[in-house]
């Protein structure tokens, strides 16, 4: 992430719809309609470079793994506004988007967070990332 700020804006929607849809796969998440995402084609190139569905996959596994972010945003969150329900979001996934138990809560946690980001981001006022999610909460 602290390299591919480019990316996050597409990453984070194709994340949360990949967690919200129980029928799609990482595979047609990297899809718009029946085309294949790609990247700009470089000059003189006739090939165009795809988004692979293993990024989806990488990415969620990755927030996933933000369980301390997670906890801290809440945390600011509930001292900045008392009355917020963040620790409240549900973090259901369909069971069978994951093979282990492990896989599942990862899926649950990155589900949570990227439901508390908006909020968050609307209480502080600027971007969940980079700032604070991939330098850990330090600024």
């Amino acid at each position: 992430m602290p390299y591919k700020r480019f990316a996050a804006p597409c990453l984070l929607s194709r994340a949360q719809e990949f967690l919200e849809k129980a029928c799609l796969t990482y595979r047609r998440s990297v899809k718009h309609g029946r085309c294949s995402i790609g990247y700009e084609v470089a000059a003189g190139s006739a090939h165009q470079p795809v988004v692979d569905h293993s990024l989806v996959w990488r990415f969620v596994g990755w927030l996933g793994s933000l369980t301390w972010s997670l906890d801290k945003a809440r945390q600011m969150i509930l001292q900045s506004n008392a009355n917020s329900l963040c620790h409240r979001l549900e973090g259901g996934v369909d069971p069978r988007k994951a093979r282990s138990a492990e896989r599942l809560g990862a899926l649950e946690t990155a589900r949570q967070l990227l439901g508390v980001i908006p909020e968050w981001e609307a209480c502080f006022g600027f971007k969940f990332f980079p700032r604070f999610a991939t330098r850990s909460g330090f600024d």
